[in-house]
């Protein structure tokens, strides 16, 4: 029976997006925005983690662009382009690096239309775009830009609904030479998904859920362990976010999600879970947040058999040295977690911390302070990062605004 419901549904989807791309946006209006970032670095150790060992280098300059371009053809249509270009200055060999004779990477961000249904609250938007499931930190499961068609409706003034479909990966498609000779079967990576946030006063939480049929050969590996699945697997999760906020200046945020992974030949199989708590107060000179995070680790019963949490796109992230959120915007891999395999992507790994932000006493000049501390909650011996290894960090940003831009 699923087999012929999903078959029906990759029917239907191409006819549907055929319909909907039929129409294209003659736009009568263009708007154009966009930010630049360049800064220097000075480090130590920021990846092995070892003072005996010098590093390669400590020093590095690094910059990105986005620009992004609004094709307005009416309040309900638009059609939107966006560009980011990476460079490591005088980095060569990198894929997004640059040398005195070499362009940095110019990438695609978005290309999508998005089209409002007159006279409704219908929105779609169709192509590649920021598509996240909800969270307080970045959601683990998936987080990220995608190829995808999203489909928005506000029901009514408490309740709407949201549903979506990407396609994570498509190793050999309709257009791929190798189908001339030998074409390869099941290497798709397809998720569906369904949210449907609900909105009171000074409480609103949004459950959702989704679905994502992996194939065999899509070369998916479902943990930061690299564990490869070799046969088709089904992974779920279910999850919710909330906010309270009937307290203010006092409010409070909250993600529970319960995910799991089975492949077909039942050969491998995970599940696991994931929370966090924030906890909010605004004062006049400082926005104070108390947070912590837990979710399930690695076990060394059976690598086949874990207790983690599976993830396909994850965007989530605290501080610098866990899970890669930092003051700059041209890369956001973890210094420690990353660096440890373990942890950057919210799993293994419970944490706790303070932020302090929005810090001002002199005009235009602002700080934000942050301590946090990290343990592994994985079994001994798996990962580099298990319950016996911590990590604690205190991250610091002063930001002096000279000019309005």
């Amino acid at each position: 029976m699923f087999t012929k419901m999903r078959s029906a549904f990759h029917m239907a989807l191409p006819i549907a997006l055929v319909l909907i791309m039929a129409s294209t946006v003659s736009a009568t209006e263009l708007k154009v925005r966009g930010n630049l970032d360049i800064y220097g670095m000075w480090s130590a150790n920021l990846n092995d983690h070892d003072s005996n060992f010098s590093d390669g280098d400590n020093y590095a300059t690094t910059q990105r662009m986005r620009a992004y371009f609004d094709y307005v053809a009416s309040e309900n249509l638009k059609a939107v382009l966006g560009f980011e270009i990476d460079t490591v200055w005088g980095d060569g060999d990198a894929d997004w690096g640059t040398d005195l004779n070499e362009d940095g990477e110019l990438e695609i961000k978005h290309a999508y239309m998005a089209f409002t249904f007159p006279d409704s609250t219908v929105h779609v938007q169709a192509g590649l775009q920021y598509v996240a499931l909800p969270s307080v930190f970045g959601n683990p499961v998936f987080d990220d830009d995608a190829p995808a068609i999203t489909v928005s409706a506000q029901i009514n003034q408490n309740f709407g609904v949201t549903v979506g479909y990407t396609r994570g990966g498509d190793n050999s498609n309709n257009f791929s030479d190798g189908l001339l000779t030998n074409g390869t079967p099941e290497d798709d990576i397809d998720m569906a998904f369904i949210a449907a946030p609900v909105t009171l006063e000074g409480f609103n939480i949004t459950p959702y859920f989704g679905y994502a049929w992996v194939g065999g050969n899509a070369g998916w590996t479902a943990t930061t362990l690299d564990i490869p699945v070799s046969e088709d697997t089904q992974v779920w999760v279910l999850g919710a976010n909330a906010a309270l906020t009937m307290y203010a200046p006092l409010t409070f945020a909250a993600d529970l999600i319960y995910g799991h992974a089975e492949s077909d030949d039942d050969l491998f199989e995970t599940d696991g879970w994931y929370a966090a708590l924030a906890a909010t107060y605004e004062f006049d000179a400082v926005t104070a947040t108390l947070f912590t995070t837990y979710a399930t680790g690695f076990s060394d019963d059976d690598l086949d058999d874990q207790d983690i949490m599976p993830t396909l796109a994850e965007g989530w992230g605290l501080t610098p040295y866990i899970g890669g959120v930092r003051a700059f915007s041209t890369s956001y891999d973890s210094f420690g977690t990353g660096a440890l395999g373990i942890g950057n992507d919210g799993t293994g790994l419970w944490a706790l911390g303070l932020v302090l932000d929005d810090i001002s006493f002199v005009d235009k000049l602002s700080h934000k302070l942050v301590l946090a501390y990290g343990r592994g909650t994985s079994d001994d011996d798996i990962v580099p990062f298990s319950e016996d290894d911590d990590c604690w960090e205190v991250y610091l940003v002063n930001k002096y605004m000279i000019y309005e831009n």
